[in-house]
């Protein structure tokens, strides 16, 4: 942003982190160029973009975009796990009543999918499928490698049985007695 102006370079930069073309995030940052001809639009919009200063915030702003969008695998564990230790009861007040949606704790939240509230202030709640949670958690936690070690495969038992019992083509002239194994 050596020689440009900031403000516009700024607005240059976050329009190339969405994706938007060289030329229009030029057209964004400098709306007069919109009446330019496309060549001069395109070598000025590269001459912006090879700015050090706009490099630099361009990578900020894609380091915070990826920062974002990345899935958090210890997030999505804790959410398995809050599922996978729910307890339905945690909808009840010790008196009976039912909790409003705010009212419930980390662990219940999860397990809830939705909720309706009728015109009478009736809750209904509707929870995920705890089981599919119980197998996600024992698939992380590798419980199911142990089964499935013991599960043979099929192809390599038959190789297994095979194995050294199988010659080639009887070679011309070779005889075979009953009593040897080849043939």
């Amino acid at each position: 942003m050596s020689r440009l102006d900031a403000r516009k370079a700024e607005v240059f930069a976050q329009a190339l982190a969405k994706g938007i073309s060289q030329s229009d995030a030029l057209r964004e940052a400098l709306p007069l160029c919109k009446r330019w001809k496309p060549k001069t639009v395109h070598e000025e919009a590269s001459r912006w973009a090879a700015d050090s200063k706009v490099r630099a915030r361009l990578v900020e702003l894609q380091a915070a975009s990826a920062e974002k969008a990345v899935l958090n695998g210890a997030a999505i564990m804790e959410e398995i796990r809050n599922l996978a230790h729910s307890n339905i009861a945690g909808i009840m007040h010790e008196d009976g009543r039912v909790k409003l949606p705010h009212e419930l704790d980390p662990v219940t939240q999860a397990a809830v999918a939705s909720f309706k509230i009728d015109e009478f202030g009736r809750i209904e709640y509707k929870f995920w499928d705890k089981n599919s949670a119980l197998e996600r958690a024992a698939k992380i936690l590798g419980l199911f490698e142990r089964d499935n070690s013991q599960k043979l495969d099929p192809l390599r038992e038959l190789w297994q049985q095979v194995s050294g019992k199988v010659v080639g083509p009887k070679p011309e002239g070779a005889v075979y007695d009953d009593a040897d194994d080849r043939g």
